[in-house]
Formats: C-alpha cells, sequence, structure tokens
C-alpha cells in the first residue's frame, strides 16, 4: 500500500538578512522635515494622520529619477499625498539607493504625524534626522 506525502508547511518568515528601522515625527508641530537616507538600498513604508480637521497630507522630494519626463526640472522630484482631516492611512513605500536623501515634510501647513519604516539590508546603517 503506497504511502502518502506529507504536504510540507510553508511559513512565511522575514528575511534574516533584512534590517528594519522606524522613526515617528510630528510634521508641522515639532518636526518640519524629516531626511531619511541608509548607507544601502532601502524601502522606506510611510503611515500617517492628519491631526488637524481640514484636508492635508506629506510631500515626499526624491532625488531626480531617471526616468523623468521632459517637462520636468528642478534638483528633487516632488510628490504630494492628501490624508483627510482626522484621519489616518497607510501611504505606501518609496524605494532609495544606498545614500540617497528622501526628505519628508507636511503639505499645505498641516500638522501630520507620521510613522515611518525603514527596510534595508541586515547591517545598513539607517540616518532619520529632523531638520
Amino acid at each position: 500500500m503506497p504511502q502518502k506525502k506529507k504536504k510540507a508547511r510553508r511559513a512565511r518568515k522575514i528575511s534574516t538578512s533584512a534590517h528594519f528601522a522606524r522613526g515617528y515625527f510630528g510634521l508641522g508641530e515639532n518636526d518640519h522635515v524629516v531626511h531619511v537616507t541608509a548607507n544601502a538600498d532601502y524601502l522606506l513604508h510611510v503611515w500617517a494622520r492628519n491631526v488637524d480637521t481640514s484636508q492635508g497630507g506629506i510631500q515626499i522630494l526624491t532625488p531626480p529619477s531617471q526616468f523623468r519626463g521632459v517637462g520636468s526640472t528642478g534638483s528633487h522630484d516632488g510628490l504630494v499625498l492628501n490624508v483627510g482631516g482626522q484621519t489616518g492611512v497607510n501611504l505606501g513605500c518609496v524605494g532609495a539607493q544606498g545614500g540617497e536623501v528622501i526628505d519628508i515634510t507636511s503639505s499645505a501647513g498641516s500638522r501630520v504625524s507620521v510613522f515611518l519604516s525603514v527596510e534595508t539590508a541586515a547591517g545598513a546603517t539607517v540616518k532619520m534626522t529632523r531638520g
């Protein structure tokens, strides 16, 4: 009688070759800009909460993309992401190469709390500085 093969259980594991760093900042209150960088390639995950009752959000500035359109100018690429009044939302993530700086500020003068999580290589150094 043939034996039934047992199916291997697959467990989702976080890679041991990853390093995570987290920061929490009050943009428009205590902090005006947050500069994020790492000495290895990284992903910056952003969650934000608008503490005001009016519309607001954050602005993300990155080094210029190699795929910029002909109408793009300036030394940075910028993206404004809205966060409704008194709500919180996951805004996704932005990637950067090692040594590149991503700047995060509030937009439209809003008071926004941001929770930042940086995912990078094990042993990499992450810096989040206030400005």
